[in-house]
């Protein structure tokens, strides 16, 4: 196989796009801080559906450090594209591919319309196979897929995408089957380069701010994906090998918020999308999204959406329509 992972064109920090909120006068002692609404992305699926594709780059987050919950396959068009990763610039060239897994810190550099194809899905769709999740850590130490036209394995990887985009196109039955099955063969076939390539470390070393940056994003998408669980301050500090306290500051000092406000929004995020099921009673979305009473519910939904419930309910309702 010859999937090239070359250090000649990955920089560290060398022309990364300065995070919005880096600066003396924001990072206090630490440095790099995240600003949740400014570094955190979310998408929504088309409703019942599992995969985005598009060639549409979300201007709001071009040039900007960012991380989503979701993983992206970003693959390049174009020459001359660019893209940061936890602190690591990749100049990417045509059938160029980076995976971006849940938490990875990255930034697009602003290319022409249509310079990418861009495949999102659920990280549920990754971790349900216990193969891919046990090797999640050997994948995202290896983002980087190189296209080398003189490589039979490159071009299975082009056919594998291409044949993917189709059939997102079409409406026919089974069509999320048919491109779950691709995304297997894609992940076989990128596991095998990994596991040939993991003696070489395209990302190196960060220093120990960006480690920390990359730790606090770990932590919100640890209580992202975990927020409808009693979860509390003990448990993710538990997660992240550190003291409550400890973890409450660091949390509060990179994120500008508090564990509980972080927490509570991530559960009114779920519930907006359990909204999307018209049948499903109000009561039951508060308790499946992590509440322990209608209230607390009501009173939260309100404060960050602006709306009560019902009326959220009746203003999707109406957009449907």
């Amino acid at each position: 196989m010859h999937f090239l992972c070359s250090h000649s064109n990955i920089s560290k920090k060398d022309g990364l796009p300065t995070p919005p909120c880096a600066g003396p006068q924001n990072a206090g002692s630490g440095g790099v801080r995240i600003l949740l609404n400014e570094y955190f992305e979310s998408i929504s699926f088309a409703q019942g559906a599992q995969f985005n594709v598009s060639h549409a780059i979300d201007t709001d987050y071009m040039n900007k450090l960012h991380w989503h919950p979701f993983v992206e396959i970003l693959v390049s068009l174009a020459e001359g594209n660019a893209v940061s990763v936890n602190f690591c610039r990749y100049a990417l060239g045509i059938n160029d591919i980076l995976l971006l897994y849940p938490g990875d810190l990255h930034s697009i550099e602003g290319g022409s319309t249509n310079a990418y194809l861009i495949i999102q899905f659920p990280n549920e769709l990754f971790t349900v196979m216990n193969e891919l999740r046990d090797q999640a850590g050997l994948f995202s130490r290896h983002p980087y897929i190189r296209y080398d036209r003189t490589s039979c394995e490159a071009d299975g990887l082009l056919v594998l995408r291409k044949k993917f985009a189709a059939e997102y196109e079409t409406q026919a039955p089974f069509r999320e089957v048919r491109m779950y099955a691709l995304l297997l063969q894609f992940f076989e076939r990128v596991g095998r380069r990994c596991i040939e390539e993991q003696q070489a470390d395209p990302a190196g070393e960060t220093g120990p701010e960006q480690k920390q940056v990359k730790r606090m994003a770990e932590a919100c998408l640890y209580i992202s994906q975990n927020c409808t669980k009693p979860l509390t301050l003990e448990d993710v500090a538990a997660q992240m090998g550190v003291s409550k306290s400890y973890f409450a500051n660091l949390f509060k000092r990179y994120t500008n918020t508090t564990f509980v406000a972080f927490l509570t929004e991530e559960r009114i995020k779920r519930a907006q999308r359990m909204f999307r099921k018209p049948n499903v009673h109000i009561i039951d979305i508060a308790f499946d999204s992590g509440f322990t009473s209608l209230s607390a519910f009501n009173r939260a939904f309100k404060k960050i959406t602006g709306m009560s419930p019902s009326k959220f309910r009746e203003t999707m309702t109406r957009d449907m329509v």
